[in-house]
């Protein structure tokens, strides 16, 4: 196991302490607090930084997942012989947030076009699953709604983080932007709706009486069950399909901000 060599950044908004030093609130009284809360059924994240060293715990109602560092799994007493003088944080957390957390320890957070609420469109059409950070709130979303934790404050820049295996809501989350933009800078509405005509008999899921994949004002929709097998290659051949009914270069669209991220070589697209 690998964690992100920079873990994301903790939600702080029930934060019980922070960053209080081991100097002054040594290892020893910590893990006597630690093991008190974890009795009275602890759910949060307990963090440890020395420099450039860090360290994360993970408990669920009460049970401890483990420890993590950037070079991976770590033990709770290796952690305090590695970082004597470190500033320690524990951030309490719903239960299945911080599951959600712990299974998350591998994963980048993606960052979200647009300040909080302008995001929250993104999240809904994607039915996003998983954890949204936003200053210092955490949010758990499950099918594009969120079902706990706090939501961002307004102007917030906010970044997701979802569990291994589902990369997919991220790419649908990335496709909307895509089309978004491109909308804005040329209606693709009726071009769209010609192009999947023609491709529904490779793309069934393009299908306009199916409603799988559709485009409505710029708005993309992926229907939630749809493998990611049929609405990728579709969604990439209807996109390219109607940029050239229209006349239009990927490279001559306002996309400079989307084409740094990873996402932009998983979708398939090129700038000739």
């Amino acid at each position: 196991m690998h964690p992100a060599p920079t873990p994301p950044a903790l939600p702080l908004d029930r934060a019980v302490y922070t960053r209080l030093h081991t100097d002054h609130y040594p290892w020893t009284e910590v893990t006597v607090d630690l093991a008190a809360r974890q009795a009275g059924g602890l759910s949060g994240v307990f963090e440890a930084r020395q420099e450039a060293g860090w360290a994360r715990f993970v408990w669920v109602a009460g049970t401890l997942r483990g420890g993590f560092t950037a070079a991976g799994d770590t033990a709770w007493t290796a952690v305090t012989a590695a970082l004597p003088r470190a500033r320690v944080t524990l951030a309490e957390l719903d239960p299945a947030a911080a599951d959600l957390f712990w299974s998350c320890r591998e994963e980048a957070p993606e960052p979200l076009a647009g300040a909080w609420p302008d995001a929250r469109d993104t999240l809904e059409r994607s039915g996003f699953s998983g954890l949204l950070l936003g200053a210092s709130a955490c949010s758990h979303w499950q099918a594009g709604r969120p079902v706990g934790g706090t939501l961002p404050p307004t102007g917030a820049v906010c970044h997701r983080l979802s569990p291994p295996g589902n990369g997919g809501a991220i790419l649908a989350d990335f496709w909307a932007e895509v089309i978004a933009l491109t909308h804005r800078t040329t209606p693709l509405d009726e071009a769209w709706r010609t192009v999947c005509v023609r491709l529904c008999a490779e793309h069934p899921c393009l299908d306009p009486f199916a409603q799988e994949v559709t485009v409505q004002g710029g708005r993309l929709h992926v229907e939630l069950d749809l493998p990611a097998g049929e609405w990728r290659p579709a969604l990439l051949a209807a996109y390219q399909g109607t940029l050239a009914r229209l006349g239009v270069r990927l490279a001559d669209l306002p996309l400079a901000e989307l084409r740094g991220r990873p996402a932009w070589t998983a979708a398939g697209l090129e700038t000739p």
